[in-house]
């Protein structure tokens, strides 16, 4: 009866001890996540400017989860896209991919949303629409600036 006793605690003890907090460990933990980007107002973005606009809408459909977009522009991010809303974008004129991606379960990881290339000029601005169909989510260019979202 002893013996079991002694297992269990052994066992017990093992694990434990893997549940500890190690300051070592700690600080390479921190230095290794990289959180997704928080939306905020007050600082500067290199897409608050530019001669060109695109016009950036969530489009409301019945298969979309309602998951918050992060709006990528060439690989950088540009800002949080909410479900229905409209972001401008400025940027400089000639070709650019906006594209995005959206954080998983606890933010672990992410699924990147393929990009569509966008030639922008400063005579007209250019839209740019993310939806999901047929469980499918993707950006496309449009000819309207605002979705019909009834």
């Amino acid at each position: 009866m002893l013996s079991r006793y002694t297992l269990a605690g052994l066992m017990a003890a093992t694990l434990l001890t893997g549940c500890a907090r190690h300051a070592a460990d700690t600080t390479a933990a921190v230095t290794a996540a990289t959180p997704a980007p928080i939306e905020n107002n007050n600082m500067a973005s290199p897409f608050d400017q530019g001669p060109t606009v695109i016009n950036i809408t969530h489009e409301v459909t019945r298969t979309d989860d309602g998951s918050a977009i992060y709006v990528t522009v060439d690989g950088q991010d540009a800002g949080l896209l909410t479900k229905g809303e409209e972001k401008q974008v400025h940027v400089a004129a000639g070709k650019h991919k906006v594209g995005g991606y959206v954080q998983t379960l606890f933010g672990f990881g992410r699924v990147t949303i393929q990009s569509v290339d966008v030639t922008t000029d400063p005579n007209s601005a250019k839209n740019v629409v993310y939806s999901v169909s047929k469980q499918k989510p993707a950006f496309s260019e449009t000819a309207v600036s605002k979705p019909d979202n009834s």
